[in-house]
């Protein structure tokens, strides 16, 4: 029977099979309905969700800008009662010291801070090391008038005022407050209000937070008093009531988690609501802004932007929690005032109505559940019954197809062990027997693809062993042995060169040009693999035998460049260092012909890049000139110098290995062992490049100068 004939049966199979896929398809409807509508729903609710946040941070927006401006009102009022306290009792300070000495009668007799009573009342204290004379107790009870203006501003502003305060040029500190501690080293004339206010004379000067000389932290107003010939004679100060502006304007906030702080002209913190807690933690003054937030210099311009009405309330991160947040600005000190508040505070609500549309939702999914479950139970039983009838008709056309596949199958296996003579012997003229023929032809071409194969193979294994031959060539060409002129105490020598292929194209050299003088070469050819090696061995020979002629790095590097050029139809090019070192001073004139910045280490142990003037590459232009340079070595001081296989190192995610990880990891040796920082640097960039391929030959060389030691200068 003819495979299409066959096929015909298998339609009627496939009629029946059809009626599986169209219930298969319905459910997938279905279930793909219950998906969008899903879908749908979580879009609306995130719609709902961004549209109530976006309504509740404008309405916040509003709540946070009123707070911020009555907070801001409340702190300029206290702090311009301050000021004024202070500009009063200055200009009531100028007006006494203005009087004649016979119209200032004593009223009030001045109380020695040590001896005052801990209640709210004037004392007064010398400066240490102040002389107590007769003219320093007259200014005194001159200045002891001052309770005058000071006992009533500090009993109508105590909530405001901590201390009022008085410090004159000769040393007397007069002060009106509640607190006898002593100091016995108490300078006036270097405490930071008077210096600040004689400074900048004839204005309010404002001092930030700062831990005075009680242990408190404080912010202090203060103002120089002039006498009638224009000298400052005194500063008049006040401390602000640090807790009560902690309680009362920092300590208050919007809503449950809102809070307040106050920044000063710096930006620093001058107070917050962990302001005392930081202080402890940290046994003195801590305002450091940037520990708070975890954008600092954005969050600072947009403070700046609210403050000076260029903004709105924006989002920050604030101790870790999220918060919304404005700020205004104080006009009588320039100081900026921030309220703010929780987000998760402002978008609690949305919580509340997410899980009731949720509980919905979930509600109507049941119920509509069920009513797919009851449909998928009777589809399932139809294609129960459709799929039994489906296989007793598939059971006899299978048998008329199956057999001569079985047949072929076995032929298959056998080649598959490799027996290719077995060949098939189905003669249908069906399709099967087609292919029952063009598998017998594959096997014949299979059998002779195999035989190919093998000798291909053999070719490769032997171009293989070739290429392991040139690379013990290439290495043996390279001085290996170290060290390499043990007679030569004055210099420690050593070199590695790890190629990315079986055969590279760097390249290093050393060889004495006479008895002192030593020729140090490193150079990197183009390119890859034999064509570089190649390059390389005819490099090599010619810088080699041209420095044993004599002449300077430069000369040598012309000589060969122009050697290189000729016939060079390749187009490759070498990059290459040449130096030749006197030994016994430890100079080296080097030359550079488009190569590797060297490093170089003088006594300090400390590596670093000599930015040397490079020539153009060798083979790259004829006539191409090179410039000589010196290095002196200090004795103990060596060079590196290396491919560019060693900074262009690169890691999994494409980063390279970079001059400043080299020179990290040189100076990482204490000592100045050539092999000891070589293997360092080597070390370093195969942790670097970790599982990364390396692309290009790694190779470095270093020498340390010794110096010839006494005895060898003698003789």
């Amino acid at each position: 029977m003819k495979i299409g004939k066959k096929l015909i049966l298998s339609m009627l199979a496939l009629t029946l099979g059809t009626m599986l896929l169209v219930y298969v398809g319905f459910a997938a409807i279905i279930t793909n309905l219950r998906g969008n509508i899903h879908s749908l729903y979580e879009e609306i609710r995130t719609d709902a969700e961004q549209t109530i946040e976006e309504g509740l941070y404008a309405q916040d927006s509003d709540s946070l800008g009123v707070l911020a401006d009555m907070q801001m009102e409340v702190t300029d009022s206290r702090l311009r009662i301050v000021s004024d306290a202070v500009m009063q009792s200055a200009e009531y300070a100028e007006r006494l010291y203005a009087a004649p000495s016979d119209s200032v009668q004593t009223v009030y007799s001045p109380v020695h801070l040590s001896k005052a009573p801990p209640t709210l009342s004037a004392r007064y204290m010398f400066s240490a090391g102040v002389e107590e004379t007769g003219e320093l107790y007259n200014e005194l009870r001159r200045i002891s008038n001052m309770e005058e203006i000071f006992a009533p501003i500090m009993r109508y502003n105590s909530r405001f005022i901590d201390n009022l305060y008085v410090g004159t040029a000769s040393g007397i500190f007069y002060q009106y407050t509640d607190n006898n501690v002593y100091l016995e080293n108490y300078v006036v004339t270097q405490r930071h209000w008077y210096l600040n206010s004689t400074s900048s004379p004839d204005k309010i000067m404002w001092k930030e937070t700062e831990i005075d000389s009680y242990g408190r932290p404080c912010i202090t107003a203060s103002m120089a008093v002039r006498d009638p010939q224009g000298h400052v004679i005194a500063v008049v100060a006040a401390d602000v009531n640090f807790e009560q502006m902690m309680s009362n304007v920092i300590g208050s906030g919007l809503g449950e988690t809102g809070t307040t702080f106050l920044l000063g002209a710096k930006r620093d913190l001058l107070a917050y609501t962990a302001f005392m807690d930081d202080v402890k933690a940290h046994n003195g003054l801590y305002n450091a802004f940037a520990d708070h937030f975890a954008d600092p210099e954005s969050v600072l311009k947009k403070i700046d932007d609210c403050a000076f009405g260029n903004g709105e309330a924006f989002h920050a991160e604030l101790d870790g929690r999220e918060i919304y947040m404005t700020a205004r600005m104080i006009p009588s000190t320039g100081w900026l005032l921030c309220t703010a508040k929780n987000a998760e505070e402002i978008t609690e609500p949305i919580g509340k109505i997410t899980a009731q549309s949720d509980q919905l939702f979930a509600d109507a999914r049941a119920k509509m559940t069920n009513e797919f479950r009851t449909m998928l139970i009777h589809s399932i039983l139809a294609i129960v019954v459709i799929v039994l009838v489906a296989a007793v008709i598939g059971y006899f056309i299978s048998r008329t197809i199956s057999r001569p596949i079985i047949c072929l199958t076995d032929t298959v296996k056998g080649t598959g062990e490799g027996d290719f003579d077995r060949k098939s012997d189905i003669d249908s003229r069906d399709e099967i027997g087609d292919l029952a023929r063009g598998f017998n032809k594959m096997q014949d071409n299979l059998k002779r693809y195999t035989e190919n194969l093998k000798a291909v193979t053999a070719e490769k294994e032997r171009i293989g062993a070739e290429l392991n031959v040139a690379t013990k060539i290439q290495a043996d060409m390279l001085p290996r042995i170290f060290p390499p002129f043990p007679q030569k105490k004055e210099i420690d020598l050593f070199a590695s060169m790890n190629p990315a292929k079986e055969v590279g194209g760097d390249f290093y050299d050393f060889f004495l040009i006479d008895h002192d003088h030593l020729a140090l070469v490193i150079a990197d050819v183009s390119g890859k693999g034999v064509p570089a090696a190649l390059f390389m061995v005819i490099s090599k020979t010619l810088i080699k035998n041209r420095a044993m002629q004599g002449g300077t790095p430069a000369q040598i590097l012309a000589d060969v460049n122009n050697q290189l050029c000729e016939g060079n139809d390749a187009d490759m090019f070498v990059t290459c260092w040449l130096a030749i070192c006197d030994l016994s001073t430890g100079k080296i004139t080097a030359a550079s012909a488009g190569h590797e910045y060297p490093a170089i280490c003088g006594s300090d142990r400390k590596f670093e890049l000599l930015k040397d003037k490079h020539g153009f590459v060798l083979a790259g232009m004829e006539g191409a000139r090179y410039r000589d340079y010196e290095i002196q070595l200090e004795k103990g001081g060596s060079i590196f110098v290396y491919t560019d296989g060693v900074p262009e190192a690169t890691d999994a995610g494409s980063e390279m290995f970079g001059s400043n990880r080299m020179l990290e990891s040189l100076n990482r040796r204490a000592d100045n062992n050539p092999q000891a920082f070589i293997a360092q640097v080597g070390s370093d960039v195969k942790v670097f490049s970790g599982d990364a391929p390396q692309f290009d030959d790694i190779t470095m060389v270093g020498m340390t100068w010794l110096g010839k030691d006494d005895g060898e200068e003698a003789q």
